[in-house]
């Protein structure tokens, strides 16, 4: 029997964490046991990180979080180069998502917390206060319309007025 694809089970997965072992099994025309091996190898390997899945907040009426992207501008350290501060700003609970960028900000990071106010507080005590940092950008994100390929759509009506000349 040949060797089950880790790349054609990763795809899968991708598309949706809940394809069980025996699903991924028949749409490769693999044995389900050679599929769990895989998996579980990928998981120990960190190949896998995590299973999680996508939830449409404001459909569910929830606003228990703010998002905003922070962009940083930072003065990269000798030898270390970017790692460093970009290590030093995940550690923190509150970030999210971390990227090296290339253009006007060196770091983005998605940084979620309970309110405006808390990410403000985040940003200039413990963000803007680092070893490295030049200068901050904070973009609030204000709606989601598409999330991880995913249109998020929710029934409610704007509340806007028709404006026309």
């Amino acid at each position: 029997m040949a060797m089950v694809d880790r790349k054609q089970v990763v795809d899968i997965l991708e598309e949706d964490g809940k394809t069980s072992d025996s699903t991924i099994a028949a749409m490769l025309g693999e044995s389900e046991e050679e599929v769990k091996k895989v998996r579980e190898q990928m998981e120990k390997d960190r190949i896998i990180l995590r299973y999680s899945a996508l939830i449409n907040s404001e459909a569910m009426g929830e606003e228990g979080h703010t998002e905003a992207l922070v962009e940083l501008k930072i003065s990269p350290e000798r030898d270390f180069g970017y790692d460093e501060i970009a290590g030093r700003v995940a550690k923190f609970p509150e970030v999210q998502d971390l990227f090296l960028m290339s253009g006007r900000y060196d770091l983005s990071v998605l940084v979620r917390a309970k309110s405006m106010k808390a990410i403000s507080q985040f940003v200039w005590e413990k963000l803007a206060v680092l070893d490295g940092v030049v200068s901050t950008q904070t973009l609030f994100i204000m709606r989601k319309y598409k999330e991880y390929g995913e249109t998020l759509k929710s029934g409610e009506k704007s509340e806007r007025l028709v404006v026309t000349p």
